[in-house]
């Protein structure tokens, strides 16, 4: 998901520490079902940063010099 994201020219700003990035596996897990294999640490995390209405919200910004990249 990351490398598309870069190729349209967005990037994803204000990722919470310690949560997996969208499209990585968790090793232990045999059969991975993407935001389903975070752990509730994680979602809270992840639902923290995006309610978030300060700096640090996680947000998408356009970055149109890296589009086709």
């Amino acid at each position: 998901m990351l490398p598309r994201l870069a190729s349209s020219g967005l990037i994803l700003l204000n990722w919470p520490d310690g949560v997996m990035f969208p499209s990585e596996e968790r090793h232990s897990r045999t059969m991975p079902k993407g935001i389903s294999d975070l752990t509730l640490a994680e979602c809270s995390k992840l639902l923290a940063a995006m309610n978030d209405t300060g700096e640090s919200q996680l947000h998408l910004r356009s970055v149109p010099h890296l589009k086709g990249m």
